[in-house]
């Protein structure tokens, strides 16, 4: 395994040191008395033009700088509704200009369905959703899940730009059942157990820059273990936890302190960010449990020639708790590929996750993206023994994506985990989106 990470010290090394390929598309100097006669978008069918015009960080009559024009296509871009943001310049009399946005919508308005695979865990969904409701930069959405033959769904609201400020303000409604299959160490079923919950969030998140936000969610949360089964190789410890069957209503909130950004041109990505979140439930909120919760999530990905990319990702958390279905279940869909869904249950966790993507074709239409990755991922109820080097799992191998630059989250996903540092049954996951 050291070796493995040493090979990807000395990648990420080279990485860093390339240089990247300039950007063009905008002049690198304007006049100091440069001033905006007039502003004209071209390009929407259905986007209000309003959701352009707030994003920029000038109007008519201002004196236009390099650094607005920059930001501000960098914010439209990250908005993911337009494929091509495009400025131009026409110079006018008296060092006054023109300025046109020539942009090109994605097709937003998304109906879905998905049929995953990986960890000896099936999940299938299906729903429709659109970023984009009504041309408002807007996310409405509704989906029917399940898991194993366990059917759930959820709705959900998000209005990025609340009010018309860098407030985004979002509601989800939850109910879903889902079977979790408990393994031993050595990845060996022991039992597995349905948890039946419904839960309400509320969410709110302030953009103080476009570096620094801060967020908090409200959750209600009603959980009930309906059903139980258990193998000869259950633990009293586990056996133990799966005694409580009855409902426990938790009633909770999550701070969040968000740094750094991601910046994305279709599929490809740019930037650092760094998000804590730390989440409390208790007797003084009205809850049936105590719960203490904190996370730490890590993500970098750096832009290199012939439009490939790389990134990474660092992930650790803890949690107290006396419930099972509160556990990390680490492993198959979200966190190391290779393993069996939630195969690692832990109150404490830290993963790696590293990839390097290059395409083979492109079209405006369609893209065949390779990737080469390298999963690591440390589970431990004591948070101390998260330090033993020994206890790390990891797995690496290869995949393909293939991507729709012009349909928004068109993006199908195939990976193999050639290497892994237990024998597993599960070394191929499928699904949609990138990993990560």
């Amino acid at each position: 395994m050291i070796y493995y990470f040493k090979l990807l010290l000395l990648l990420i090394t080279l990485i860093v040191a390339t240089p990247l390929v300039a950007d063009h598309s905008v002049p690198h100097s304007l006049s100091k008395s440069t001033v905006i006669e007039k502003i004209i978008i071209v390009g929407l069918k259905r986007t209000k033009e309003n959701v352009v015009r707030r994003e920029l960080l000038f109007k008519e009559n201002d004196i236009l700088t390099t650094t607005d024009l920059l930001e501000s296509v960098r914010r439209l871009k990250n908005l993911r509704i337009f494929s091509k943001v495009l400025p131009l310049l026409k110079l006018k009399e008296h060092n006054r200009i023109i300025l046109t946005f020539e942009v090109e919508e994605k097709w937003t308005t998304i109906p879905y369905f998905n049929f995953s695979g990986g960890g000896d865990t099936i999940y299938a969904y299906a729903g429709i959703y659109d970023i984009n409701s009504f041309g408002r930069y807007i996310e409405t959405g509704v989906q029917y899940d399940n898991w194993d033959g366990e059917s759930g769904g959820v709705v959900w609201f998000r209005d990025p730009r609340f009010l018309n400020m860098r407030l985004l303000a979002g509601a989800d409604l939850w109910s879903t059942t889902r079977p979790r299959t408990l393994f031993t160490p050595a990845g060996k079923k022991q039992g597995q157990y349905i948890l039946s919950q419904k839960k309400i969030n509320l969410i709110f998140e302030k953009e103080i820059k476009e570096w620094l936000q801060f967020g908090i969610t409200l959750e209600l949360r009603q959980s009930q273990i309906i059903e139980t089964s258990m193998t000869d190789l259950i633990d009293v410890s586990t056996s133990s936890l799966l005694t409580n069957k009855g409902q426990t209503n938790q009633i909770g909130s999550t701070l969040s302190i968000h740094l750094g950004n991601l910046n994305y041109d279709n599929y490809l990505v740019k930037g650092k960010k760094t998000s804590l979140y730390v989440k409390y439930a208790g007797d003084e909120t009205g809850s049936d449990e105590t719960l203490k919760k904190i996370e730490w999530h890590n993500t970098a990905f750096w832009r290199l020639p012939y439009k490939a990319n790389i990134g990474f990702r660092f992930n650790a958390a803890a949690i107290a708790t006396n419930n099972i279905q509160n556990y990390f279940y680490i492993g198959g869909f979200e966190n190391i590929r290779g393993y069996f869904d939630g195969q690692f249950r832990s109150k404490a966790y830290w993963q790696v996750n590293a990839e390097y993507r290059i395409p083979s074709f492109q079209h405006n239409w369609l893209v065949i993206q390779h990737i080469f990755f390298l999963d690591a991922v440390n589970a431990s109820n004591h948070l101390d023994e998260l330090k033993n080097i020994n206890d790390t799992v990891y797995s690496a191998g290869t995949g393909i994506r293939i991507i729709s630059p012009k349909i928004y989250g068109f993006n199908g996903r195939l990976d193999i985990a050639l290497l892994s540092s237990q024998k597993t049954q599960s070394f191929v996951s499928f699904g949609a989106q990138q990993f990560f």
